[in-house]
């Protein structure tokens, strides 16, 4: 069974700079997570989630205990996509290097890691706890 999933970008007020300096420090761990996990998939020829999922996850939950779970998980998940997409590349020829670069990094969310607070917040799981974050209507 399929589902359909939409990515929507929503602006956000202004960011205090501590709330700012959580998801730069965020965005670190999470894109470590993501070079580490494309690296051993393309290594490893894993184009499998659950395959890359049962290898890894315990790993990253050893190495990042202070995030949320499902970090590791939805690093997976963006991983997954990530080396499946340059193995599919490297068999047809197109792949210019050996292994994949990782150069642009989104933080992908489930809904374990996101929920709504009001109708104009959200609040994001993080290291550091809850954050909330106000967003522009």
């Amino acid at each position: 069974m399929s589902e359909v999933v939409r990515t929507v970008v929503v602006k956000s007020v202004p960011l205090p700079r501590k709330v700012f300096k959580v998801f730069i420090e965020l965005e670190g761990m999470y894109r470590n997570m993501v070079d580490q996990l494309v690296l051993f998939a393309v290594r490893s020829n894993i184009t499998s989630f659950t395959k890359l999922k049962a290898l890894k996850y315990h790993e990253l939950r050893s190495l990042y205990p202070h995030l949320p779970s499902h970090y590791a998980y939805t690093a997976c998940q963006d991983a997954n996509t990530r080396a499946k997409s340059f193995l599919r590349f490297k068999r047809h020829g197109l792949a210019e290097k050996e292994y994949p670069e990782v150069k642009n990094i989104s933080i992908w969310l489930d809904d374990h890691l996101w929920r709504l607070n009001g109708l104009t917040a959200i609040q994001i799981a993080t290291h550091d706890g809850w954050i909330r974050v106000e967003l522009e209507p």
